[in-house]
């Protein structure tokens, strides 16, 4: 069996993860732990970092293959790159996982979650990824986890462009220095038919600009910024008959977004001072062959201070923060009944201790936030602790943590005649987890290991009445969630680096029945080699999904379907041409397997691209 060799493979190699959290415990630092930088010889819960080399090694334009390397990270994507690509951690919803691009929230107000689909192309060097409850830090929406995107920093030019099947292009341009930095980045493809039918093929393109600078603008302190500025443009196919499987239909969603950031950090009276503020902004409009369908615009205004202080192993840190989200729909499909203008405010209160020293790292966190008499108030806490076991490369660590996922705008207010009705009466899910795991060093080798467990109360989900319509409704019982990840890496040479991951998830609802389009199992391989320091490069992933559930909607009622296992493979090769250019070759699905996340949507198969890279 093809699933039981990669597995057993994954496990002779050592779980080998690309967590850097999870490879040398050194004194590199990560932010998305808490209020404050953490290094990661502190960190007391499940962190997982993507550095460049190790999105190198699958060089996809869409973020979401590269998270296929960390542990607990499962992908679904409907259709092709481009289309509506969620994110899923530790069995958890794709809306309770928190995107940040550089610290700074990029998670859609009207839907509750960030479509990858939509950041394609988007500039990333690194990748952080906190797992499990993450409330009492980042409040609301932190219940499988947070991942934050952070742009290059390396001074200098950067440079790429990039062709291939599908008449798919692929490129950026950029510069950095040391207070300024700007890249312009895009894609676009002619993609597949989603529908599956033979019809026409559904294209995607995407095209984003950043600038970030920096500047000391009084002894000690620091002012810093950022503008991120994007435009998507996604062909699909959609159900023209209502009989529950996809037509052949010229459908396209064109989405704007927009994210300004600034940030000023500064010492007064031996306190560490930090004042953050952010403008976020997603548009859509929805067309089809006629004209304009609808469109919707979500808005958020955030700003927060926080205070932090350090004396000897004591750590001290606290947070006010004030959001705003905003929600505004409008149709011409329908006249205009759709039309729904909300608003939410939430005002954050927290604090974080932390004691670490060179066996023993301690961190507790606790935030409350009112909701303005939206919904109920909510308190959320984490705890963990690790452990340097004297005398032995293993170092012991556990958590515990309450998180808390409000209710999208279009769970309580979207409104589709005849199909679906929001449900202004929906109390948040709440979420109580703990995990226990250990890393150990063997050599220059390292393994990780963690076991999790989460309770999940009044899961909103998708019930569907009588009539044919649909609502969003709290369950009554609690959904469980459990599982084991494995992660590590070994460097068996100067040359060679090989790390993977190993996820067994079990996620199921209060009535015992799994959840949907969370696979079982997930499991990844990569290699990297760089034979010297002239630019050679070489790298080849394994990324293995397990078989997962699904509906299917053609049928009524609805029957549960079970969708195949695959393994996708892709490859990268570099070769420098000159001592600024190189030429690139990379490859993805090289198998040509059929992999489905989403019931009834069509997969691309195999694809090639060659380009150029600026050094």
């Amino acid at each position: 069996m093809l699933r039981r060799a990669l597995l057993t493979t994954i496990f002779a190699t050592g779980f080998c993860g690309a967590a850097a959290a999870e490879e040398d415990l050194s004194l590199e630092t990560v932010e998305v732990t808490g209020f404050t930088p953490l290094t990661l010889d502190a960190v007391t819960g499940s962190v997982s970092v993507l550095t460049e080399d190790d999105l190198a090694v699958r060089a996809a334009p869409n973020l979401a293959d590269a998270l296929r390397a960390v542990p607990g990270v499962a992908v679904s994507r409907s259709g092709g790159v481009g289309g509506l690509t969620q994110l899923r951690m530790r069995g958890a919803e794709a809306n309770h996982t928190l995107v940040l691009f550089d610290g700074f929230e990029v998670s859609d107000p009207v839907t509750g979650e960030v479509d990858f689909g939509l950041l394609t192309a988007l500039p990333a060097a690194r990748v952080e990824v906190l797992r499990g409850e993450a409330s009492s830090i980042h409040g609301s929406d932190a219940i499988g986890g947070v991942v934050d995107i952070l742009p290059s920093s390396a001074s200098g030019w950067i440079g790429l462009a990039e062709a291939g099947n599908r008449d798919t292009l692929n490129g950026r341009l950029g510069w950095n220095g040391e207070q300024f930095g700007a890249v312009l980045s895009g894609f676009r493809t002619d993609g597949v038919d989603v529908s599956g039918q033979g019809g026409e093929a559904d294209s995607s393109d995407a095209l984003s600009g950043l600038l970030r600078g920096q500047a000391e603008i009084a002894p000690g302190w620091m002012l810093g910024g950022l503008a991120l500025v994007r435009r998507s443009t996604s062909q699909f196919d959609t159900d023209l008959d209502f009989d529950g499987r996809l037509d052949d239909a010229d459908r396209e969603t064109e989405a704007d977004q927009s994210l300004l950031g600034v940030s000023l950090n500064g010492a007064i009276a031996g306190i560490d001072q930090s004042l953050r503020a952010s403008y976020g902004e997603v548009s859509r409009d929805n067309t089809s062959e006629t004209g304009l369908l609808d469109s919707s615009t979500g808005k958020r205004t955030r700003v927060s201070w926080i205070p932090s202080v350090s004396r000897g192993a004591h750590g001290f840190a606290g947070l006010a923060e004030y959001e705003r989200e905003e929600y505004e729909r409008a149709d011409v499909q329908y006249g205009g009944q759709t039309d729904a203008s909300e608003e939410f405010e939430t005002l954050g209160l927290a604090g974080e201790y932390r004691f670490t020293t060179d066996q023993v790292s301690l961190s507790a966190s606790v935030r409350h936030d009112d909701n303005d008499g939206r919904f109920d108030d909510a308190t959320t806490w984490r705890l963990g602790g690790a452990y340097q076991v004297a005398g032995a490369p293993v170092r012991l660590r556990a958590s515990a943590g309450k998180g808390v996922k409000n209710p999208t705008f279009t769970e309580l207010f979207g409104f589709f005649p005849g199909s679906f009705v929001g449900n202004r009466d929906l109390k948040p899910e709440t979420s109580v987890s703990w995990e226990a795991g250990f890393d150990l060093q063997a050599g220059p080798a390292v393994l990780a290991a963690s076991y999790f467990s989460a309770e999940l109360e009044d899961e909103i989900y998708t019930a569907f009445n009588p009539d044919f319509t649909s609502t969003a409704r709290n369950r009554t019982g609690r959904s469980e969630r459990s599982g084991i990840e494995l992660a590590g890496r070994w460097p068996v040479s100067d040359a060679l680096t090989v790390s993977g991951q190993l996820t067994l998830t079990d996620s199921s609802n209060d009535t015992g029945v799994d959840e949907i389009r969370v696979p079982s199992e997930t499991a990844s391989v990569a290699l990297l080699w760089q034979p010297d320091g002239n630019g050679w490069q070489a790298g080849l992933a394994l990324d293995y999904v397990g078989e997962q559930d699904d509906f299917d909607f053609g049928t009524f009622p609805e029957t549960r379907v079970t969708l195949d296992s695959y393994v996708l493979v892709s490859g990268r090769f570099e070769y420098p041409l000159t001592e600024r250019i190189s030429l690139t070759l990379r490859g993805e699905n090289l198998l040509d397997e059929e992999a489905v996340d989403v019931f009834g949507y069509a997969a691309p198969g195999a694809a090639g691209y060659v380009g150029l890279k600026l050094r």
